[in-house]
């Protein structure tokens, strides 16, 4: 790491410490950063548990968290070196939790919660985290699988020797290094992810999904339409959406740079599909009622389809426009897309328009 002199124009060595030499604490100081900023390790996690030594067992997990996905998260930290035996004791810990109920998460996050003076329902947190819409949701997703991340200034060698061979079989781990440098009175903390190299690791996530058919809740005609339907969106539109196989919807991203964004859902049994425009901030929400108020008629003819609002079920802010397509039972799955990309087309077009 540099240090820019803009006076000569040169790069200065920030100098790499340790923590022990600054009297940095794996517990104190590490885990805390941590635990109230997880995104440090490089996504988004909903930290459940703290220290849970709750097994029969008597070992105890330094944080516990859920991914975006559901998945329970093992994060093991280690001050200095990782030594040589914490994949083993990481593996340790996940196969724990493998055995953990949904309902059972829900009672170490409310432990948490109260633990920690959070004024939280953690159904509700959970459910927002998630992106459900319901307790059956909510139950369906999670624990459907487990991870680990390991994070520590060095990484023993031997650990990455492992870690790489599990993530290439499919075991979704990481090791992250955590590296204090100083500057001046001041001590920066820099992260890395090593194993998997960020620029592999969509490859890698893709081979997974489709490598891992034993944990394919999914109908794979509703997955092979969603993911036909995302493809679409990604190469023939200016709009993004990420499908990632598992549920029978997805989710876009920010639509216009507004506080709303696209749902695509897809019900092989009833021979329809929908798509919404949905948002729980008030700007958002304001937006879709005026299109419902002013404009909903139009719409109906522009898109060929029934349009109407519906509510949240759990969140009350939460407010969607929903098109509803549907299909006879003698259209194929090509047919289909084509129909429910052509609605996307125009329903997305009058928005902008609308919206703006």
């Amino acid at each position: 790491m540099y240090r820019l002199n803009p006076q000569e124009n040169t790069l200065e060595e920030v100098e790499e410490t340790t923590f022990f030499e600054n009297d940095l604490k794996e517990r104190d100081h590490i885990q805390e950063w941590i635990r109230k900023k997880p995104e440090v390790l490089g996504e988004d996690l909903l930290i459940i548990a703290c220290e849970y030594d709750q097994f029969e067992v008597n070992e105890r997990i330094d944080l516990l968290a859920l991914d975006k996905e559901g998945n329970t998260t093992v994060i093991e930290l280690k001050r200095d070196t990782t030594g040589s035996q914490v994949d083993l004791q990481a593996l340790k810990y996940v196969s724990y939790c493998a055995r953990l109920t949904p309902s059972e998460l829900i009672q170490m996050y409310e432990s948490y919660i109260k633990q920690q003076g959070l004024e939280l329902d953690a159904k509700e947190s959970l459910i927002e985290f998630l992106e459900l819409d319901s307790d059956e949701e909510l139950y369906q997703n999670l624990n459907t699988t487990q991870r680990f991340i390991i994070a520590g200034k060095e990484m023993d060698r031997r650990i990455l020797s492992v870690c790489t061979w599990l993530y290439e079989n499919n075991i979704d781990v990481k090791c992250i290094t955590i590296k204090p440098y100083k500057l001046g009175d001041d001590l920066l903390i820099d992260t890395n992810q090593i194993i998997p190299p960020p620029a592999l690791e969509e490859f890698y996530v893709r081979k997974k999904e489709v490598s891992q058919d034993r944990k394919q809740k999914t109908d794979e005609e509703v997955s092979d339409f969603l993911q036909a339907v995302a493809d679409y969106i990604n190469t023939k539109t200016d709009y993004r959406a990420t499908y990632s196989g598992k549920r029978d919807y997805f989710k876009g991203r920010k639509f216009l740079d507004l506080p709303l964004k696209f749902v695509f859902a897809y019900k092989k049994q009833k021979n329809r599909a929908s798509m919404f425009v949905e948002s729980y901030v008030d700007e958002g929400v304001e937006l879709i009622r005026r299109v419902d108020e002013e404009q909903l008629e139009k719409l109906r003819e522009l898109v060929g389809a029934d349009v109407y609002l519906r509510p949240g079920v759990r969140n009350k802010n939460l407010l969607r426009l929903v098109v509803e397509v549907e299909f006879t039972e003698y259209q194929d799955l090509q047919e289909r897309v084509g129909i429910y990309t052509g609605v996307f087309g125009r329903f997305k077009s009058f928005l902008e328009k609308a919206f703006k």
